[in-house]
């Protein structure tokens, strides 16, 4: 053949990518989505309170407050108490009375009561209002999400969003026109309860995701966060405590406790349906998610999309230092253990004769700001607050220094600039370097800053400075983001040779970004293979992909079948769904090839990447009709992206149609006249096509001549 449209590595690149893209997925109307006109459904079975009242009589709250009256009566003021619950006319009438209007992308949604019930009604003019039965709400202050139920037992986190403090309903995604058929339009997979919230808003939750029916069958023993789902094995626990000879257990350690908090509290790919249990691995049930995928954190690490706290604190000096959640938060309050006002929290460990050995530090000499003033206070420097959904301010856990040239420099924030916002960037780095210069220019800190904001924009320079930085990094998730990060470096021979060195990490963590980096190259089979025996399942699932995207089965029957298992929990995701149709495309099996690929493109049909992955995958089985079908939907979608006319000038060619491959190669090299792999193609047509002048000139621009 001519062209080779299937690339091993160029799906490799596309999985890699997708592992980080697809946290949450879309859906479209066609995937199962259909509004109903009427609330009135018997299909889908109510918004249970508990699947097993048996088992919560058992474990829940109610048996715990024999003993732990206290603990118990905290744990019911908490949020996690709080996470999660059907509505209810008691706590909800209100939020929809009189009715309330948002305007969203387009649409308008009128929240209203009707007969007891709460409903969504999407008002489009000229059309027929659909109508959304409101069973769940999801959160407690500052703001209430509300769940529509769909055909399936989808229920789906809507984003018309009720703020609870000022008795009004918003768009919490205002200004981003999520439309219908969009991953993160509030219909689609991204916005999908079942899939993406229910795990850390229910107790011992069970998805029951059903791929050929499209529907979920879902189990909990209770709603919002109870005593069962961070102390497993009360059965037990409670059979003991009831005998005559019982002495109380030992408090557990912090790795554990640490770790049994971030299950929730972390940005992750789940990779596995039994639920975890304390004392548990973290990285045998989770991929936690870091700054090598771009628009998580900001190049030093502060926080830009929603991370959920863990991955923040596990790249802090804090959680380094042997720091822990309950070293400063009440774990059934949830709520500081001393005052962070008057520093009171901070300064048990930063006092003389404070805990864990931690540095000295005296506030006022520190900040340069008077006792009890905002810029004296610790948390406003050193845990900033990002507001997310409009009106919810969380804190980052990150406990950066204030830099204000790296806002200067690479667009970074900084708390300075957050609190004095009526004065200049430039003032800002005066104070900064004045008061803190020689130490901020000595700092990791800025050495990581420049040296990721560089990986982020591709530049060269940007492989020694992730080398440098690199060298003697202490901790692993810095580590971790530095081998993701260096994959776009390959297949540098220094590059290869670090990550190589990382293989042996202690860290799961950092050997299963190692892993991911060096399986993009097929020459590294034998590493990858070896790490199928790796002692932590992240890292067997991160070996099983590597392979997976170089169209190769996982020889290990044990470890194929943790792969296949990962797989299944994730059919509701395009990840495993183009993993099952590389797969069935290895195995000559058009018609799975289709299958999967169609449900993938439901599950975000407006995103253009989706159809080129799509075609791929389909022109590798030898559909390359469906295949050119789909690069016409996607270059419709991505008028400006070159990939699409270039893909369907390798189609034409295959199909022995020169004329046709030419034109689309034309019209790619015109759109990107940088694209030298686009003018080589071409240069080949012309040669089939007896065109030598036009021939020898495409080759000349195919070597930037």
């Amino acid at each position: 053949m001519l062209f080779h449209l299937l690339r091993s590595g160029t799906i490799a690149v596309a999985f890699a990518s997708l592992i980080c893209l697809f946290s949450g997925c879309g859906d479209s109307s066609d995937a199962g989505y259909e509004p109903t006109k009427g609330s009135n459904r018997s299909d889908i079975p109510a918004f249970a309170i508990s699947h097993n009242p048996a088992r919560q009589a058992v474990v829940g709250p109610d048996a715990c407050a024999t003993c732990h009256e206290d603990a118990v009566a905290d744990w019911k003021k908490s949020h996690h108490a709080k996470a999660n619950r059907p509505v209810s006319i008691e706590h909800d009438r209100g939020a929809f009375t009189p009715a309330r209007y948002v305007e969203e992308s387009g649409v308008t949604y009128e929240l209203a009561e009707n007969n007891g019930k709460f409903e969504l009604r999407v008002l489009k003019e000229g059309e027929s209002p659909l109508v959304y039965d409101l069973v769940g709400v999801i959160g407690y202050t500052p703001l209430r999400q509300y769940l529509a139920e769909l055909p399936g037992n989808k229920f789906q986190t809507i984003s018309a969003t009720y703020d609870v403090i000022e008795d009004r309903w918003l768009d919490v995604y205002a200004g981003q026109d999520r439309m219908p058929g969009e991953w993160g339009h509030w219909t689609g997979q991204g916005m999908n309860w079942n899939s993406n919230c229910a795990y850390c808003h229910t107790t011992e939750y069970q998805k029951g995701f059903n791929f050929e029916s499209n529907s979920y069958d879902p189990n909990w023993i209770q709603q919002g966060i109870a005593c069962a789902e961070c102390h497993t094995g009360l059965e037990d626990h409670i059979a003991e405590a009831q005998s005559e000879n019982y002495t109380s257990k030992p408090i557990p350690d912090k790795v554990h406790t640490i770790q049994n908090c971030a299950t929730c509290h972390s940005r992750r790919d789940q990779l596995t349906a039994d639920a975890y249990k304390f004392g548990d691995a973290y990285d045998d049930h989770f991929t936690l998610s870091l700054p090598d995928q771009p628009d998580l954190y900001h190049p030093d690490g502060q926080i830009i999309d929603e991370d959920f706290v863990y991955g923040s604190f596990q790249m802090s000096r804090m959680a380094h230092a042997g720091v822990s959640c309950m070293d400063c938060h009440n774990p059934h309050t949830l709520e500081h253990i001393l005052p962070v006002e008057n520093n009171m929290l901070c300064m048990r460990c930063h006092e003389a004769g404070g805990t864990m050995e931690a540095p000295i530090i005296k506030p006022t000499e520190h900040s340069f700001h008077p006792a009890g003033s905002t810029g004296n206070r610790c948390v406003e420097c050193h845990m900033p607050q990002t507001t997310y959904m409009q009106i919810d301010d969380r804190a980052d856990h990150g406990f950066h220094s204030p830099d204000p040239l790296m806002t200067q420099e690479l667009g970074i924030p900084n708390a300075c600039s957050k609190c004095h916002s009526d004065e200049s960037v430039d003032w800002a780095v005066e104070y900064a370097e004045k008061w803190y210069g020689e130490k901020l220019a000595q700092s990791r800190q800025r050495q990581r800053a420049r040296a990721i904001a560089a990986a982020y924009a591709m530049e060269p320079e940007g492989m020694p400075a992730l080398l440098a930085v690199a060298e003697g990094e202490e901790i692993p998730a810095w580590r971790a983001t530095y081998a993701g990060l260096l994959a776009s470096y390959l297949p540098n021979i220094e590059v290869v040779t670090h990550l190589k060195t990382l293989l042996d990490d202690e860290s799961a963590l950092v050997r299963g970004r190692a892993v991911r980096s060096l399986g993009q190259m097929p020459e590294n089979k034998a590493v990858i293979i070896d790490k199928l025996g790796d002692n932590s399942h992240s890292v067997r699932i991160a070996a099983s992909m590597a392979l997976a995207s170089q169209g190769l089965d996982v020889p290990d029957a044990q470890v194929a079948e943790e792969w296949q298992n990962y797989i299944d929990f994730n059919m509701d995701r395009p990840q495993s769904l183009l993993l099952m149709a590389n797969k069935a495309a290895r195995d000559r099996n058009p018609a799975d090839v289709q299958k999967y690929v169609v449900r993938a493109v439901l599950l975000d049909s407006l995103n253009p990447e989706m159809y080129h992955q799509a075609a791929i995958l389909l022109s590798s089985a030898g559909m390359n009709d469906p295949a050119a079908r789909y690069l016409n939907t996607g270059w419709e979608l991505a008028p400006e992206n070159p990939m699409f006319p270039y893909s369907l000038g390798l189609l034409a060619a295959e199909a022995g149609d020169l004329e046709r491959a030419a034109g689309y190669l034309e019209e790619t090299v015109a759109m990107e006249p940088q694209f030298y792999r686009a003018w080589y193609n071409l240069s080949l047509a012309y040669r089939q096509l007896n065109r030598m002048e036009d021939a020898q000139r495409a080759e000349r621009k195919s070597q930037g001549l």
